[in-house]
């Protein structure tokens, strides 16, 4: 587990060095995205580490369009 915090922390800081000097020229809409990206490479971060079994992006994914899925399976059986 140590090993795992060492590379997540020092990725991190590289990457938090790199961006500082460049986020000042970004634009609000760059700087939003950027920041959903950090929000999510943190959170997969602490999963990665703790291995806690949260739920990871393709759990979440599954859940929100599984009925869709189902909608565009039955769509696709009934066309063919």
């Amino acid at each position: 587990m140590v090993e795992k915090m060492v590379v997540v922390i020092s990725s991190y800081l590289v990457l938090t060095i790199y961006n500082l000097a460049n986020t000042e020229k970004m634009a609000p809409r760059d700087k939003i995205a950027y920041g959903v990206s950090v929000i999510v490479s943190v959170y997969l971060g602490v999963e990665y580490v703790g291995e806690w079994g949260m739920p990871i992006l393709q759990d979440i994914a599954a859940w929100l369009y599984k009925d869709l899925g189902r909608m565009i399976a039955r769509y696709l059986e009934e066309t063919s």
